[in-house]
């Protein structure tokens, strides 16, 4: 049975007993960054014996949150009319439980497989870079390359909203050339850790070195006020890695397999 999660104060409560329980579980996020989900309605719960699963509504798919206790199954899901996402960070060599067959036979599919790259901002080039901007005028060119760069249902793209604040706030830096856009970077804060959120470089800009001009640019604009710098990146994506590894980022131990279960699966 599904019920709606209507009490934020209450499901929070609920999410901070499974953990200090010692429940296997994905949750890797603030209760607050949902709340406002569970304020429009669009999270909700399946409890059952040994465990509980929430569901969180997004625009393309359900992302799915999990509690198992230790040894129970997980159980199958309802049927949704858009797919359900799973993603679960673990450290690299570890066992990650419940492991992708499990979840296989349940109906899930591997997706994508992410690893997240640091690089320490006192091993951060020193450099003086001549930094560029995005701006609102921007906003729809920059929409419209990141529809046609990431894939849909993991990449965490921003509304129109959170990246007009952002333009306005300089958290989105941009190469042009004759006033057409060759690529942007758009990064956060994490306490002391500078995040890279997406970066994304058009045909008419590869081949010219811009993406490595902009990570270059995000450093140097970053490197006196943080402690660390952050990533994820693809394994399909080895261009990427060649550049991330040329700029000195290194793995850090973290993995992110992500799986899938489309409808009727």
């Amino acid at each position: 049975m599904i019920e709606n999660i209507k009490i934020p104060e209450k499901w929070a409560a609920e999410i901070a007993q499974n953990i200090s329980g010692g429940m296997r579980t994905n949750f890797y996020i603030s209760t607050q960054t949902l709340f406002p989900f569970i304020e429009e309605g669009r999270v909700t719960c399946q409890r059952f014996p040994g465990g509980s699963y929430f569901f969180v509504e997004g625009e393309k798919q359900i992302d799915l949150y999990f509690f198992l206790e230790k040894e129970k199954k997980l159980q199958r899901l309802p049927d949704f009319p858009k797919p359900v996402v799973l993603e679960q960070v673990a450290m690299e060599k570890a066992d990650v439980s419940p492991t992708a067959e499990e979840w296989q036979a349940i109906g899930f599919q591997p997706y994508l497989k992410r690893r997240r790259l640091f690089l320490s901002a006192k091993n951060a080039p020193v450099e003086q870079r001549e930094i560029l901007f995005g701006n609102e005028t921007d906003l729809p060119e920059i929409i419209d390359l990141m529809q046609e760069s990431f894939e849909p249902y993991t990449s965490a793209l921003p509304d129109a909203e959170t990246l007009r604040k952002d333009l306005r706030e300089g958290r989105v830096i941009v190469a042009k050339e004759n006033g057409i856009l060759l690529g942007f970077l758009r990064f956060g804060r994490e306490k002391k850790v500078s995040v890279l959120w997406q970066i994304a470089v058009p045909k008419v800009g590869q081949g010219k070195g811009v993406g490595s001009a902009l990570v270059r640019d995000w450093l140097a604009l970053e490197r006196a006020e943080v402690t660390k710098f952050q990533l994820w990146v693809r394994e399909d994506n080895p261009s990427a890695w060649r550049m991330y590894e040329k700029q000195g980022f290194l793995p850090d131990g973290r993995m992110a397999p992500v799986m899938i279960k489309k409808k009727g699966l």
